[in-house]
């Protein structure tokens, strides 16, 4: 704080109460003034320079948090990207990706990316049902039933072709124990980002008087986790 005095004109010297009082006193004419060669006080506007940084800085950190991010889930989140396979007998069975086909067993992230990620299901295949076999209280088990318009045979070696190809280990191919009389089936085993085993298992009927193939598809985690 800066105080200063001056000389009333009548000579008295101010006071806060006088008449000549310095220019924070009511009527006072011998206040200070810039002549008066008091300091002026000098303010420097604040600089917008440090905020600036620090929102540049999280700017930087978030753009580079977003790209980890992404990097992570590309390996753990794939695409299923097989179009197609080919039969022995040269059938083209396209594929489409299980997420889409077989979405309604999908729950609170189960099965993980990169186990329904890995499976493809023939794009002519009709859904027809869903068995919830877990019921939310034990470990993931779901079936889905479905039809094809290829012949059993058929659709057993297009989904042989398919797990195979997408990293899946087939651990059983045969008479299905407990399936329809007639039908086969194809057990296949992956490991999962989320510590377990994961199982699919195709059970395909016989092929009907009307040409059509019943089977289904069972995905479930191992209750053991190998």
């Amino acid at each position: 704080m800066v105080s200063t005095s001056t000389t009333a004109p009548g000579g008295d010297a101010a006071s806060p109460s006088g008449t000549g009082g310095s220019g924070t006193g009511q009527g006072g004419t011998g206040g200070a003034t810039p002549d008066d060669g008091a300091a002026t006080p000098s303010y420097e506007p604040m600089s917008v320079k440090g905020p600036a940084m620090i929102v540049l800085g999280l700017a930087v950190v978030i753009l580079l948090g977003g790209v980890a991010a992404a990097a992570l889930s590309s390996g753990s989140n794939p695409t299923f990207t097989l179009r197609h396979v080919t039969l022995a007998d040269g059938t083209q069975v396209e594929l489409v990706p299980a997420a889409v086909k077989l979405h309604t067993i999908v729950n609170n992230e189960e099965p993980p990316a990169d186990i329904i990620g890995n499976l493809g299901v023939p794009r002519e295949s009709v859904v027809h049902g869903v068995i919830n076999s877990d019921q939310h209280t034990a470990q993931f088990d779901r079936t889905v039933d479905l039809t094809s318009q290829l012949a059993q045979p058929q659709v057993v070696e297009a989904y042989r072709r398919m797990v195979t190809a997408v990293g899946w280990k087939v651990i059983y191919q045969g008479a299905a124990p407990q399936g329809p009389a007639g039908a086969d089936e194809i057990l296949a085993t992956k490991g999962s980002a989320d510590g377990f085993y994961w199982e699919v298992g195709i059970v395909v009927s016989p092929t009907t008087a009307a040409g059509s193939t019943p089977y289904s598809v069972e995905v479930f985690e191992t209750p053991d986790g190998n």
